[in-house]
């Protein structure tokens, strides 16, 4: 077993899908070995009901007016109508833990997390159905990196005949190799190796979700059907896609692995690179108005006050990892993250608000009036805005 002493939420999906089997065998052995090991294995398996469930690892929180949900470990999510009321644990049909969830109106949410998975409700958050999850998503890689290696095929040929230059011959070869190399490679345990790590609708039909090893999801006609579209997008060395956000233009921003950024702003038909110039990870990326700032290892943060033309370091004065963010009003931004790091930030200046005798890790944090509510690895935290400057959160 692996032991870790701190853990966010993004590290703590790797842990999981990197630790599951891969089989060698042939196909037809490999499925049955895979259907076995799925039947019995957390996809299968509805979350179990716990009398002490508020005091579970939760990863995420997102709210829609008034009604909160939060999600974690083991398929736990929780969800009540206001901050006054009591939390109750919804029925899971699945024992994954699951890292972020969305709203898109007061009754339909979305959720995903290990394994592939993807959850909906359509009640508001008190019952959630699987849509998706790991078997599926092998077969959309495995249509996705066929199609890629049809068209690489055709252009590499294509640019033989025409005799271009050999530096640009040999980058299609190479391009061609890798997806041939994947596609050789994939076992009907692929997907199921994988984590999605956000998901974002911008309308009731589009939505994007994203996760570890480039993994990227797409669907245009409100979850009905999925495409991959991992390998369409600007991430040929398939970094891990770790939060996406989306601002009043709609244009779409994704961060990730190895300072990779990226955006859209016609629902993924053509992709930019957003050239942030840092090479560590980024957890997360907020939005406000033309402005945007992202977040991650060590402290680190940057600003772009141009929609993701140029960026800006930002010099925060701590090297806690930064997980989450949210504005607690139109010009302060609160992060928060390893350690049980409080930061916030009003455009100029940050103050660090932090409490030294609480040193959880914080993993999510949500603006709800005048209420600032955490997730983190002991269960979930909450309190004014009033008394963020008297010492952090109770």
């Amino acid at each position: 077993m692996i032991k870790m002493s701190s853990m966010d939420k993004k590290s703590l999906a790797l842990l999981c899908a990197l630790s599951l089997p891969v089989h060698s065998a042939s196909e037809e052995q490999a499925l049955n070995k895979a259907t076995n090991y799925v039947d019995n294995n957390v996809l299968q398996v509805a979350a179990e009901m716990n009398n002490l469930v508020e005091k579970s690892v939760f990863l995420e929180i997102d709210h829609f007016q008034q009604r909160q949900i939060m999600v974690g470990e083991y398929g736990r999510i929780l969800v009540r109508e206001n901050f006054d009321s009591a939390w109750v644990q919804a029925n899971v049909p699945v024992q994954t833990t699951i890292t972020a969830v969305e709203f898109i109106d007061d009754k339909v949410a979305w959720a995903v997390g290990h394994q592939g998975v993807i959850l909906k409700t359509i009640d508001g958050g008190y019952n959630w159905s699987k849509v998706f999850d790991g078997i599926q998503l092998t077969g959309l890689l495995k249509t996705s990196l066929e199609v890629q290696v049809t068209l690489l095929t055709a252009e590499f040929e294509l640019a033989q005949s025409t005799g271009i230059d050999e530096d640009s011959l040999d980058e299609l070869e190479m391009q061609l190799d890798d997806a041939s190399y994947k596609l050789e490679d994939l076992t009907v345990n692929s997907g199921i190796e994988i984590a999605f790590f956000d998901v974002l609708f911008n309308a009731a039909n589009y939505g994007l979700v994203i996760g570890a090893y480039g993994a990227m999801l797409e669907t245009k006609d409100g979850g009905e059907n999925w495409q991959y579209i991992g390998y369409q997008v600007p991430n040929p060395e398939g970094f891990h896609l770790n939060s996406l956000t989306i601002d009043d233009n709609n244009n779409i921003y994704i961060v990730g692995e190895a300072g990779l950024g990226m955006a859209t702003s016609d629902q993924g038909q053509n992709w930019r690179s957003l050239n942030i110039d840092y090479i560590g990870s980024l957890f997360g990326i907020e939005v406000n108005g033309t402005s945007l700032y992202s977040y991650g290892l060590r402290g680190n943060m940057f600003a772009s006050q141009d929609q993701g033309a140029t960026w800006q370091h930002l010099d925060t004065g701590v090297t806690n990892h930064i997980f989450s963010a949210d504005w607690l009003n139109n010009q302060e931004l609160l992060l928060v993250g390893a350690g049980g790091l409080k930061l916030v930030y009003n455009g100029n200046t940050f103050e660090n608000i932090s409490k030294n005798n609480q040193r959880i890790d914080i993993t999510s944090v949500k603006i709800v009036d005048d209420n600032v509510i955490t997730t983190g690895l002991r269960g979930w935290q909450a309190s004014s805005k009033s008394k963020l400057g008297q010492g952090g959160l109770k």
